[in-house]
């Protein structure tokens, strides 16, 4: 068995850990770049309340259904084993690939701290060179958190700990300096737009990524099979919740007290906005290298607690056989999934080499991914409540069926302006290509898996997956 280890408290940093990764230094300029400040922050609060819809769902189901796997158990139970697999797949797509975000942008934020640790080019990707140092930071991390994994759920956890309280402490630094010295009139013009891109589609755009940006409070019912004996259900489920806020209240801060150090057009021309902002404002280094340590910690946080998911998201479809079983073996010792956590590591590190021409259009694709998943977790709200209304709801979202088809209908909303944006630049978007392709390898995966799924029965399999918690789909 996992081991039953994770707080309420340890949950919240697991998720808001998750949260608040690197993306806000690596993506900032990008953000004030497409909406301005006020777009940008503007787009996280719309965002965050967006969030908040779908984590109201996630509270309910997870509450109700308190088992290791999240999504991939919430979609069996409710739509049954296709939507299922479907569910673990895309999300296999978003959580690997987002390891890889982190490994990738651990070189780049360490080559600004330590000018020099990147090293020489090996070769370029995409317009980006692969550099030495990078790549050795990347599979090194990768290494290192493979190991920690490999050691159990509660190894991770105490990591995760120390990890978000030091992000949290070095963030309030930096945010303090840029509100308190820092100029209003910096912020204009607050909306950016030019002739044929207006104000809007910025805030938009900005918007439609906000699945990625908030991915993190769903790793909190991935892992609810492992909470600590005595938690508080309902307590657990409002963790979600209470990342979201706090998390949005971050965001905010961040991009508002980035760009009044200074110009924001200026701002997003330096290399790395973020850090080089409080340098060349405050003369400090000391400024930047706080932003810079918070950005490491952050980057920490986040490639930890994906790769939990990760491993979680293949163990349940290991376990209910809808992969192969041996994603479900459990290490006699450390309770640690052992397969999934070496598969994930593998993996990771193979992207690494990749390189940072990858990082937006892996944004895109696990934030279809994870958007796709959150809408059927709000559908699934409802369709729950219908097929088994005696099951027993520690947390219920508030208004009911109406709060969780609108969530539904946000998440479609985003998913496709997060595929029809791309297109409108010309051109097939990558996103496509790279969505495409994993749809067609998994649709031949599940038609060549049929004696594997064969192996056991439906009964079986939801034993497996939900225990004696749901009605079975059948």
């Amino acid at each position: 068995m996992l081991q039953r280890t994770i707080t309420p408290a340890q949950f919240f940093t697991l998720s808001f850990g998750c949260i608040i990764g690197v993306g806000w230094v690596v993506a900032l300029p990008a953000w004030l770049e497409q909406a301005g400040p006020g777009g940008a922050a503007l787009a996280f609060l719309a965002g965050a309340a967006a969030m908040m819809l779908v984590g109201l769902c996630y509270a309910e189901l997870g509450t109700a259904l308190p088992v290791t796997g999240g999504e991939v158990s919430y979609a069996y139970v409710v739509f049954g084993p296709r939507a299922s697999f479907a569910t673990g797949w895309f999300l296999a797509l978003s959580s690997i690939a987002t390891t890889a975000f982190e490994a990738i942008s651990l070189g780049w934020v360490a080559g600004a701290l330590v000018p020099g640790v990147e090293g020489p080019t090996l070769y370029v990707v995409a317009g980006e060179p692969v550099r030495a140092g990078s790549l050795a930071l990347g599979l090194s991390g990768t290494l290192l958190l493979t190991w920690l994994n490999y050691r159990g759920a509660r190894a991770a956890a105490l990591a995760q700990d120390a990890l978000t309280w030091g992000l949290l402490a070095a963030s309030a630094v930096f945010i303090a300096a840029g509100l308190g010295a820092g100029s209003l009139e910096h912020l204009q013009p607050l909306f950016h737009g030019t002739a044929d891109r207006p104000p809007w589609r910025g805030v938009l755009t900005v918007l439609a990524t906000a699945p990625f940006w908030y991915a993190g409070f769903d790793v909190i019912p991935q892992m609810m099979g492992e909470r600590a004996q005595g938690s508080s259900l309902r307590a657990v489920g409002a963790m979600i919740l209470i990342s979201i806020a706090v998390a949005s209240v971050f965001y905010v801060l961040v991009i508002i007290a980035c760009s009044m150090v200074m110009p924001w057009p200026e701002l997003v021309r330096l290399p790395m906005p973020a850090a080089g902002g409080f340098r060349g404002a405050f003369q400090s280094d000391l400024l930047a290298r706080t932003v810079l340590a918070a950005a490491v910690l952050g980057l920490l946080t986040t490639w930890n607690t994906v790769f939990l998911f990760a491993t979680r998201v293949l163990f349940t479809l290991g376990q209910a056989r809808l992969l192969t079983p041996a994603f479900a073996r459990v290490h006699p010792g450390h309770g640690s999934p052992s397969t999934a956590v070496l598969f994930v590591g593998a993996v990771s590190a193979a992207a690494v080499f990749v390189g940072r021409g990858a990082l937006m259009p892996i944004v895109n694709v696990a934030g279809v991914c994870l958007a796709g998943a959150a809408f059927l977790v709000c559908a699934g709200v409802v369709r729950f409540r219908r097929s088994d209304p005696a099951a027993e709801r520690p947390y219920r979202v508030p208004g009911g069926n109406a709060t969780a088809m609108l969530g539904a209908a946000v998440c479609l909303a985003m998913i496709g302006w997060a595929l029809v944006e791309p297109a409108l630049s010309g051109g097939v978007p990558l996103e496509w290509l790279v969505l495409g392709a994993w749809s067609l390898f998994g649709a031949a995966l599940w038609l060549t898996a049929g004696p594997t799924r064969r192996s056991i029965s439906e009964p079986e399999r939801h034993r497996l997956i939900a225990g004696n918690l749901a009605k079975d789909p059948a």
